[in-house]
């Protein structure tokens, strides 16, 4: 906070007092009894600006966590790297408590693609004029493997995306829609130009 580099996301992925509350209670009125007391002590931290993000907790809760997050209501995000992927969440900071990750097997450092993808939440347009990535290394860790994985290409992207007859029929139905320009403008097609 001092060095004035919040919000921060740390992987392991200010307005009013009255603001927050309300945003609180609006979410947790929703809640159930049981998961109120359940999920209390993730919640709490919450009304410090401190939260967690992981694909356990009840997608309300994320759905909380994500709205105060944006608001820019909690400074310091525990992320896994599930929210790297998809979710608009950007921060000035990003710190990375290890660079390996265990895969279900072993323990490997993190792909190009994958430390690409968290990284690249640190910066927030038109508020940054940069991002800040911080990863915490030890001495297990090969200086030329770290090199790697923040200097390597991302690995390649294929669509999976496969034309048909029913789909452009459907297409044609809806009458704001021109299939064509879907077709011109669609990732399969960037990828075989």
């Amino acid at each position: 906070m001092k060095r004035n580099l919040a919000p921060v996301i740390l992987f392991c992925f200010s307005r009013k007092q009255c603001e927050l509350e309300e945003v609180f209670n609006n979410a947790t009125d929703k809640l159930s009894d049981e998961d109120k007391n359940y999920h209390k002590y993730r919640i709490l931290p919450l009304k410090r600006g401190v939260g967690i993000h992981h694909s356990g907790l009840l997608p309300l809760i994320k759905e909380m966590i994500e709205i105060l997050f944006g608001k820019s209501l909690i400074k310091v995000l525990f992320a896994t790297e599930t929210i790297g992927m998809g979710l608009n969440m950007p921060a000035r900071t990003v710190v990375f408590t290890s660079v390996r990750k265990f895969d279900g097997r072993n323990s490997r450092f993190l792909t190009s693609s994958e430390y690409i993808q968290m990284s690249g939440r640190a910066g927030r347009r038109g508020f940054d004029e940069r991002g800040i990535v911080i990863c915490q290394i030890d001495k297990k860790n090969s200086p030329i493997l770290v090199e790697q994985m923040i200097c390597g290409k991302p690995e390649t992207l294929n669509s999976a995306f496969h034309l048909t007859y029913n789909m452009v029929l459907n297409l044609s139905r809806v009458e704001q829609v021109n299939p064509e320009y879907i077709l011109k403008h669609s990732f399969f097609n960037f990828n075989n130009i």
